[in-house]
This record gives structure tokens, C-alpha cells and sequence, in this order.
């Protein structure tokens, strides 16, 4: 990883970590709490709305959350250029993390499915955790409703390039690093940045795939010490399920809904699960012997 307290005390490095680790899981979690936090918005208020303008301010607003505000923060107390945050990634670097994530979406499918059908009981919480899925699959279907090429391009944007960049920013260059300054060991950081990333979305029948990916880029950003690394992974994941979407509502592939939200066969997940560690063990040799 990075060194993005070097402009700081080195004696006050660990006590700074945890003020600035703590402070930004904080921001962002009282920021996502409040975004989604809307109780009395119904279905039909959410498909009353225009989808493109719904993006647009989606868009908006994640700039200014994932990557103006880490901006302003990293230029005001950690003092580093915000270029070091994206380091140019050799060609086989790049082709190596786009096969390891795409072979990771077909083990993750199986996570994904498992936590879909977890029961959470009749409880104040599972209540409120499912209506809050329901809200945000009702949005998630309408802004990903794809009516123009324009409107997929406009989504790509907001739904894969702006998160892949902001959301890494924040959660890896960021949270992941003052953490494993705090606790004085990566793995703690990862995991832990990786399980905040999920929670903050507040979608709970999904928080295990999406730590998984969490770890997933926190690893190869680790090993790497590029975030770039973990931005590629998290674009082709998000971007992939969109481009999939939009091919599946274009009729060039003929899927259902309810296929599409089904894992992958057991084989193939074992399969892809040998594929994807003997993936990532390259890519560890890989900078390990740098």
C-alpha cells in the first residue's frame, strides 16, 4: 500500500490513523444513512421520476461524496499529490486483474445467492431491511430501465466509472490504509474496510457478495501498492453487469430476471473459485518479485 501519512508526525501516525479512519467511516456512513435513510418514499414515487434525471443527480452527488470530499480531505491534512492515487498499471498488470475479477463474479454469484436467501426473522430490523431492498431494487430497475443508448452510456458513467474511481479513492487509497496503520496488520484493514463498504449500502441481502469484492480489491491493492489496480477490478465488475443488462434488454441474450439473480452452477463455481486462486497467486508472485 501507500504511505499517505508521510507528510504527518511519524510519532502521531498510528493516533492519526484512527482519528482519520474513524472520522471518514463516520462521514460516509451518516451521508448513506441519510441517502437512503427516505422511509416514507414509495415505489411509486421513485417511478414517477425521471431515470435520466435520477443518474444525473445520483452522478452529481457521488463526484462530490467519493471524490471531491477525499480530495479536499487528501489536500488538506494528508498534503500528497492526488496523482499518486492513480499510477500507471502495466498492460499485463491490467489484463491479469480484469480476468481475476471476472472469474471472481462467478464465485461471488454463489455468495450472492446464499445471502439473498438468508432469513432474518420476523424482526424490527428484517423488516426494515427488506423494505429498504425493495425501495432500492424498484430504483436500481428504473434507472437501469434502458430506454436509449445515451441512457446506458449516461449509467455506465455513474453506475460503473464514478464509483470504480470514487468508491476506491475513499474505501482502499483511504480507509484501508489509516486502518492498517491503526492496527498495525493489512489483513484487519482489509477485511474491515471491506465489510464498512458493504454496510454503507444498506442493502444487508446483499452485504456478503459486495464485502467479498471489498477484500477482493483490497488484496490486490495490497500487493500492488496500485490503486489503479483495484479501480480496474471494481469497473469491470460493475461494468460488466451493466453491459450484460443492456444486451439482455436489447434481446441479443435471452435471460430472465429470475435467472439472472440465480448463482452459477456448483461446478462451474468450484471451477472458477481454482481459476480465481491460481489468478491472484500469480498476481501476488507478480509483485512479490518485483
Amino acid at each position: 500500500m501507500q504511505d499517505i501519512l508521510r507528510n504527518n508526525p511519524e510519532d502521531k501516525h498510528r493516533a492519526y490513523s484512527w482519528g482519520f479512519g474513524l472520522g471518514l467511516t463516520a462521514y460516509i456512513t451518516i451521508v448513506m444513512m441519510l441517502g437512503n435513510g427516505g422511509d416514507d418514499v414509495d415505489a411509486d414515487m421513485i417511478l414517477g421520476l425521471n431515470a435520466i434525471f435520477l443518474l444525473a443527480a445520483q452522478g452529481i452527488v457521488s463526484i462530490f461524496m467519493f471524490i471531491g470530499v477525499p480530495a479536499l480531505f487528501n489536500a488538506i491534512a494528508l498534503k500528497i499529490p492526488l496523482s499518486e492515487y492513480f499510477p500507471k498499471v502495466s498492460l499485463q498488470t491490467a489484463g491479469l486483474t480484469v480476468l481475476i475479477s471476472i472469474s471472481f463474479m462467478v464465485v461471488n454469484s454463489a455468495i450472492g445467492e446464499f445471502n439473498m436467501n438468508l432469513d432474518f426473522g420476523s424482526s424490527e430490523f428484517a423488516e426494515w431491511a427488506k423494505g429498504s431492498e425493495e425501495k432500492l431494487k424498484v430504483l436500481t430497475e428504473h434507472l437501469t430501465n434502458f430506454q436509449t443508448t445515451s441512457h446506458f452510456i449516461l449509467a455506465f458513467v455513474v453506475i460503473a466509472i464514478i464509483p470504480a474511481i470514487g468508491e476506491e479513492l475513499l474505501f482502499r487509497g483511504m480507509i484501508q490504509n489509516f486502518f492498517s496503520k491503526a492496527f498495525g496488520n493489512h489483513h484487519v484493514a482489509i477485511w474491515l474496510s471491506g465489510f464498512i463498504f458493504a454496510a454503507i449500502h444498506m442493502q444487508f441481502f446483499g452485504v456478503m457478495p459486495r464485502m467479498m469484492l471489498g477484500v477482493l480489491f483490497g488484496y490486490l491493492y495490497h500487493w500492488s501498492g496500485k490503486l489503479s489496480v483495484a479501480m480496474i477490478g471494481h469497473l469491470v465488475n460493475n461494468g460488466l453487469a451493466l453491459i450484460a443488462l443492456y444486451f439482455i434488454q436489447s434481446d441479443v441474450v435471452e435471460v430472465t430476471p429470475e435467472q439472472m439473480e440465480q448463482s452459477a452452477p456448483w461446478p462451474m463455481v468450484l471451477i472458477f473459485a481454482a481459476i480465481t486462486f491460481i489468478l491472484m497467486r500469480n498476481f501476488y508472485r507478480r509483485f512479490q518479485n518485483a
